[in-house]
This record gives structure tokens, C-alpha cells and sequence, in this order.
């Protein structure tokens, strides 16, 4: 099975139509989807529409369950509660009901999803250092535990019987192509495949993620997208300008 992951579209529509139109030329058995696909941007409805039209498994982020009113908006910050409010006006009372029947966890083959920590995921802690990464991989009943959330695309590996940690990638040349041995029980993979929408790296380019359980392999693929046009809906809509600025810088 081919599966291409996908996190935190945030409302992005020029870099998830972006995304889309480069997996098309490959092979994609099951899109999945680690949460956050609206907030932030201009587009929530359609980027909504272009996930569920993919038949994408999708699990909870804190933005997609704090518009559906299952998140207090005091946890967001200024800019963030500001796109909060206004996206909650942009979406219908169905669109609303979706992402509040959203699950925080979900098993597609050998692929857990969540949006941040397993073991916690109602509390959207951000997975920053090893000793968060090792928890969430020992209370992981798969290969690989995909998460999303800190817009930052990395692959760790662990190793259940020896306790240990046997590889942490960030860079990018590491992440373009990553072999992992899925078949081997004691060992498991966390994967962030980096944001769609709004990467936070340095590399401004949209980000995702393939990975292919046959070969036993995963890529994280960049993908230029028309940021200027996403700036600009961002202004025209009234959201917070820095919203429409960081998207360029990648931060």
C-alpha cells in the first residue's frame, strides 16, 4: 500500500491544490490526514471539501475541534483565536458537526494517526524532544505513529526491546527518502510529514508525506505553491496579517 499524509492544511487551498496535483502522478492507495485542516487560512470550506473528497481517514486537530466548539478558544493565541472566530463563521452547521464528530486517534494498516502526543491526545501537547517522542512510540501499537501539529517534519525511530533511540532526521536532504524495516516488530517510526499549509522549517514550501508500506519506505515531498495568492486571501478577509506574512518566510 502506497499512503500519502497529510497535516495541517489549515485552510491553505493554493498549497493543498498544490499538494494534490503533484501526488497525482503517484501511486496512492489511501490518503490519510492528522488534523488542523482548517484555521489560519482563507479557504477552510473548500479545503474541507478537497480532504473529504479524497476519502482521506481523518483525525482531530485543536484548530479543527476548537471551530466545532470542542476546544476552549482561550487556548489559542491572538492571531490564532482571531482566525478561529472568523472561520467558525465560514462554515455551515454540517461542515461544524464533521469536525466535531472527528476522532483523536485512528489505525489505517500500519499507520496510527493523531494530531499531537498518543498517549495524551486530548491535550495537543507539542512533541518537541526525544522523551515525548519515546513515549508516544511505546504506547504506539503500529509500525509507524503519524503526527502533525508543530508544522515541523522529522522521522525518529525507536527500538522497543533495546530501549533506544536509533535514528533522528530533520534535514531535509535525510527525509527525502527514509527505509524503514516495518516488518521488524520491536521497532517503531514517528513520522511528521511537515504542514501543508503553513510549514514552520524555514522552507516555505507546502509539505506531505508518502510513504509505502511494501518497499518499507517514507518521503517527505516539498512542493512550491502560489503563496502570494494565499497571502493576499488572507488580507482580503480580514485576518491577521501575520497570518499572510509568516507564509512566505516558512516560520
Amino acid at each position: 500500500m502506497r499512503y500519502a499524509a497529510l497535516a495541517d492544511v489549515h485552510g491553505n487551498l493554493e498549497a493543498l491544490t498544490a499538494v494534490l496535483d503533484a501526488l497525482a502522478s503517484e501511486r496512492i492507495d489511501q490518503y490519510v490526514c492528522v488534523g488542523d485542516v482548517v484555521g489560519y487560512g482563507a479557504d477552510p470550506a473548500a479545503c474541507l471539501e478537497r480532504v473529504q473528497a479524497l476519502r482521506a481517514v481523518i483525525v482531530g486537530g485543536n484548530h479543527d475541534l476548537a471551530c466545532a466548539g470542542r476546544l476552549d478558544l482561550g487556548w489559542f493565541n491572538d492571531a490564532a483565536r482571531a482566525a478561529l472566530v472568523w472561520t467558525r463563521e465560514q462554515l455551515s452547521v454540517a461542515e461544524l458537526d464533521g469536525l466535531r464528530r472527528l476522532p483523536l486517534t485512528q489505525t489505517v494498516g500500519p499507520l496510527t494517526l493523531v494530531h499531537s502526543m498518543l498517549r495524551r491526545p486530548e491535550r495537543f501537547e507539542y512533541l518537541m524532544d526525544l522523551a515525548q517522542a519515546v513515549d508516544t512510540l511505546t504506547a504506539c501499537r503500529t509500525a509507524i505513529c503519524l503526527i502533525g501539529h508543530t508544522h515541523l517534519p522529522c522521522f525518529i525511530e525507536y527500538d522497543l526491546d533495546e530501549r533506544r533511540v536509533l535514528r533522528v532526521l530533520t534535514a531535509a536532504q535525510e527525509l527525502v527518502r527514509v527505509a524503514f524495516a516495518m516488518g521488524d516488530g520491536a521497532r517503531r517510526a514517528l513520522l511528521n510529514p511537515g504542514s501543508v499549509g503553513q510549514p514552520r522549517d524555514g522552507d516555505p514550501r507546502a509539505s506531505c508525506a508518502v510513504i509505502d508500506s511494501e518497499r518499507g519506505e517514507c518521503a517527505i515531498r516539498r512542493v512550491p505553491y502560489d503563496i502570494a495568492s494565499a497571502q493576499r486571501k488572507i488580507r482580503d478577509a480580514g485576518l491577521p496579517t501575520l497570518l499572510a506574512d509568516r507564509l512566505v518566510v516558512g516560520r
